[in-house]
């Protein structure tokens, strides 16, 4: 079974240090010579990205670096929630299987499912996977310079 192209979910820290959802995205899909298909979902011109507003309170490195790119997939089982966090990049990201909520400091939130993409610039979340099955997801940290 294929996975479906979701939505995109972008966040990014406000003027108050706290976390916000822009509008989700929608990207245009485009086909390639030979019959395959992409979406042009971001581009990055230079790393460490400059400027990027930081939810200090709750920044964290352990998953990040701070020259370069860092690839993770993670597993999220039925009922565990993460804690509040922020790391110093800009943060791409696909679910792969299940469902997770993303949930900002704001109090805001969206549910992810396979084939959504989401982009965290620097913005304090959490993780919560509320339902019965394991969650997975996988995303590109690019190391990123406090506004």
């Amino acid at each position: 079974m294929a996975v479906p192209r979701g939505k995109i979910v972008v966040s990014y820290t406000g003027k108050d240090g706290k976390g916000y959802f822009e509008p989700d995205a929608q990207v245009a899909v485009e086909e390639l010579p030979g019959g395959a298909t992409v979406r042009r979902i971001s581009s990055i011109p230079k790393v460490p990205i400059p400027s990027v507003p930081t939810g200090g309170e709750h920044l964290t490195v352990s998953v990040s670096n701070n020259e370069g790119v860092t690839f993770l997939e993670c597993e999220m089982a039925p009922g565990q929630l993460s804690p509040m966090h922020a790391t110093p990049s800009i943060d791409y990201g696909v679910m792969i299987s299940g469902q997770i909520y993303l949930i900002l400091d704001s109090g805001e939130e969206r549910v992810l499912k396979p084939g959504d993409v989401y982009i965290q610039k620097a913005a304090n979340h959490a993780w919560n996977n509320r339902t019965s099955e394991p969650a997975r997801f996988a995303t590109v940290l690019v190391a990123a310079r406090p506004a």
